[in-house]
């Protein structure tokens, strides 16, 4: 099977460039594997390319999603055709300056499946983009907010206080979402950290919360599946909290592996 190498330079002309993937085929087949890209979820994750874009590219790590996608149709499209793929591929520097690809060689399959194979080239050749120490509360909650994109929509917006005049000319209804994307489906948010917070602090984040999500629900502002708290894992002592929750809203916990996807699908 041959196989081609997906880099990423930040400044081509400066700095090699970066393995982000490998695009393999034999003729008959062709796929590809990136960074981000994980078994039984279609859209790649991009929080990762963080490291590697650099601090004056993540704010378009958008990009990254366009490529992969670029390359996935390609190997879709060629149906494994060599001569095509080479063509296509030797052709991607007269297209983005940032984005190469390397001939990489050939590798003996032994009889297994064509994906197996793409996946050890993979992990030997890629891997993962190296890990930074382990995150406080405030900054796993970012970094769950950059894998589900939502950040990067325009609608996308923080410390939200939100004013709702009753047409029966009662007193006029304010609360605050700690996030808020806009458009035609309006999503709310509210965090809540469990470990390490006082009791009464608790309590009242909890109590703001109820309050908060029951009159977005009441005014028509929000609706319930569109009402979310992001949180962390409670104790034992404390889990009675996510069921007063999860009578007003969606609770996801970020702590958990597909968090972001869930964020990302209740905001899609």
């Amino acid at each position: 099977m041959e196989y081609r190498l997906i880099q990423f330079s930040r400044n081509p002309l400066r700095e090699e460039g970066k393995n982000i993937g490998v695009i393999a085929f034999d003729g008959s087949w062709a796929g590809f594997k990136a960074i981000g890209m994980l078994d039984g979820v279609e859209r790649a994750e991009l929080y990762g390319y963080s490291s590697i874009a650099g601090p004056d590219y993540r704010e378009s790590l958008w990009v990254f999603g366009e490529w992969i996608e670029w390359f996935k149709s390609l190997c879709m499209e060629s149906e494994g055709n060599r001569e095509r793929i080479n063509a296509e591929l030797s052709e991607l520097e007269n297209q983005t300056l940032h984005f190469i690809s390397t001939k990489g060689g050939y590798y003996e399959t032994t009889g297994e499946h064509p994906e197996t194979a793409l996946a050890e080239l993979f992990e030997e050749l890629v891997g993962k983009p190296p890990s930074g120490p382990k995150e406080g509360f405030k900054e796993l909650l970012e970094k769950i907010l950059h894998r589900a994109e939502i950040i990067f929509y325009p609608e996308f917006d923080r410390d939200v206080e939100v004013t709702i005049d009753p047409e029966n000319g009662a007193s006029p209804i304010v609360f605050t979402l700690d996030y808020y994307l806009g458009g035609e489906k309006r999503v709310g948010f509210k965090k809540i950290r469990f470990q390490n917070a006082r009791v009464a602090a608790l309590d009242a984040k909890v109590n703001d919360a109820i309050y908060t999500f029951s009159e977005a629900q009441k005014t028509g502002f929000l609706d319930k599946e569109r009402c979310v708290v992001l949180c962390d894992t409670p104790s034992a002592k404390r889990a009675n909290y996510i069921d007063r929750l999860q009578s007003v809203a969606t609770v996801i916990d970020i702590s958990k592996h597909r968090a972001y996807w869930d964020i990302s699908t209740i905001c899609s």
